[in-house]
């Protein structure tokens, strides 16, 4: 299994060495066109300029598959690479030499010629409720209220904690889902916690799920800073960005996706939470009624990490994993999905 991102002896390898401020060229950073994007596309131009302040640094734009196409419920898509492949392809193509991504969209097979140079400090990576009437829990909401979500592992759960809840398809940017709940077109909505926060709009929160319980999507609130695997000048500087603690988690996160053969067409939460030298592993996953749940953890030390996601992902299969996927692979055949 490859993962586009870069060890951590060869990130602080690279983050040791020297470059030439002065000699540094212009950056390109490519990245979705929607304003979250754009705030997390400058978030890291700042931070770039903050190490090379006489950087020059523009961003380019990108319309995505995802970003066009908001009918109906994302699972139901081609969900692989959905926010993210024109963005990768500007890199490819060199009309950018950055691209910046919510890691949670990024597929887990990596393209050979793209590398992850640095995945910052991760935003919270916890879901958050918005609803319309004041509530402090998903027991509050209303006897079969309408939650909007496209999200099977949000359904999943939301069936494993309310089975009277009616989930219906909310797409669109994190405004245009907020905006839905204010004016009552669903009465609540459950979106990440990180947008919300990077928007500047964290007070529409009516309750924060905690991730231990109400599980995250993989490495959800985390960012990738992606670039072309040749590119060792740029490679130096991006990898100052670099956060140790949320790559260890992250990578883990990732791993137990790709070994669930998953995106978002899976219901499969995944959050790994270190403390110190101690990591906790959190999965769930379930069939779309909520009707085989499993949810798993594991503690142990951070070195042992990547031994406890495998031992998760053989307890996961062990509990009925495999037939999950299949009902789920049939289910979205017959429907021709």
């Amino acid at each position: 299994m490859h993962f586009s991102l870069l060890s951590s002896k060869n990130l602080k390898k690279l983050s040791k060495l020297s470059y030439k401020e002065d000699k540094m060229r212009p950056i390109r950073i490519a990245t979705r066109a929607s304003r979250l994007a754009l705030i997390q596309s400058n978030y890291i131009r700042k931070q770039l300029q903050n190490i090379c302040p006489e950087l020059e640094i523009s961003i380019v734009e990108v319309s995505t598959k995802g970003d066009l196409d908001k009918s109906d419920f994302l699972y139901k898509s081609e969900s692989i690479g959905l926010f993210t492949s024109e963005v990768e392809k500007f890199l490819l193509e060199g009309k950018a030499d950055i691209a910046v991504h919510s890691l949670k969209d990024l597929p887990t097979v990596s393209i050979p010629e793209l590398v992850i140079a640095a995945i910052p400090k991760r935003e919270s990576a916890a879901d958050a409720l918005i609803s319309f009437v004041p509530v402090t829990s998903i027991s509050d909401l209303p006897l079969g209220a309408t939650v909007g979500t496209s999200s099977l592992r949000r359904i999943a759960m939301l069936k494993h904690i309310r089975n009277d809840l009616k989930c219906v398809p909310l797409r669109g940017n994190v405004e245009t889902r907020v905006h839905a709940v204010a004016l009552g077109k669903v009465d609540a909505a459950i979106i990440a916690c990180a947008g919300l926060n990077r928007l500047n709009i964290a007070d529409k929160i009516s309750v924060v799920l905690a991730p231990n319980e109400f599980v995250p999507a993989p490495a959800q609130g985390a960012l990738a800073v992606q670039i072309r695997t040749d590119d060792a000048e740029l490679a130096k500087l991006v990898s100052k960005l670099d956060d140790e603690h949320t790559r260890v988690a992250v990578e883990i996160e990732r791993y137990i996706l790709a070994a669930a053969q998953g995106g978002c067409s899976i219901p499969l939460g995944v959050y790994a939470e270190i403390h110190d030298d101690t990591i906790t592993i959190y999965v769930m996953f379930s069939d779309t009624e909520a009707k085989k749940y499993i949810k798993l953890s594991k503690t142990g030390s951070v070195a042992e990490g990547k031994a406890l996601a495998k031992t998760l992902v053989e307890e996961l299969f062990e509990a009925g994993a495999g037939e999950i996927l299949d009902q789920i692979k049939d289910r979205l055949k017959d429907n021709n999905l």
